[in-house]
C-alpha cells in the first residue's frame, strides 16, 4: 500500500511539475519502430529456442544447438545496442524531481539512461548462462524451466527495477 501512494506520489508530482512549468517534456525516448519488431522478433526467436529444449538436452548434442544460441543472443546483443543508440530526451526535470524527492525520504526515479537496454543485457547473459551449461552438462526440464522464468521476469519487469 505504501509503495502504491509513493508511485501516486511521484506521477502527480510530475503531472504538477508539467503543468506549471507549461511546457511539454519527455521522459523517455520516443517510439522506435524498429526496435519494437525485433524485440517482437527477438521474443520469437527467444520462446522457439525454450521449445525446442524444454524436455532437456544432453551436452552430447550441444553442437546442434550452438548455432540458435548463437543467433539468439547476438540478435539480442544487437537489439540491445540500438537501444542505447536512440536519443535519450534531458532529463534535468526528473533531475529536480529527484532532488525533491530525496529531500522527502523518496527513492529517487531511476535515471540509467535506456532501461530496455539494461534488461536486455541481462537476457543476454541469462541465455550466455545457459548455452555455457547446456554445453557443459546439458540441460534438466527444471532448468529450461528456471532459465525461461528469468528471461521473462527481466523482460517483463517494470523499468529500472532489475
Amino acid at each position: 500500500m505504501k509503495l502504491i501512494k509513493i508511485i501516486q506520489f511521484k506521477v502527480t508530482l510530475i503531472f504538477l511539475i508539467t503543468i506549471l512549468t507549461g511546457c511539454s517534456i519527455q521522459l523517455a525516448p520516443k517510439y522506435d519502430a524498429a526496435l519494437f519488431n525485433g524485440l517482437t522478433n527477438a521474443n520469437i526467436k527467444i520462446m522457439e529456442l525454450f521449445s525446442s529444449v524444454s524436455s532437456g538436452t544432453s551436452n552430447s548434442t550441444f553442437s546442434e544447438r550452438d548455432k540458435s544460441y548463437n543467433s539468439v543472443i547476438g540478435l539480442i546483443d544487437a537489439l540491445a545496442m540500438q537501444s542505447r543508440a536512440r536519443p535519450i530526451p534531458d532529463n534535468s526535470i526528473t533531475k529536480k524531481v529527484n532532488t525533491y524527492l530525496e529531500s522527502k525520504g523518496i527513492a529517487p526515479m531511476a535515471d540509467e539512461g535506456a532501461p530496455s537496454a539494461s534488461s536486455l543485457d541481462e537476457v543476454s547473459k541469462n541465455l550466455a548462462k545457459m548455452k555455457e551449461t547446456d554445453g557443459k552438462t546439458g540441460l534438466k526440464p527444471g532448468a529450461v524451466k528456471a532459465f525461461k522464468r528469468l528471461c521473462c521476469r527481466t523482460l517483463l519487469s517494470p523499468i529500472g527495477r532489475h
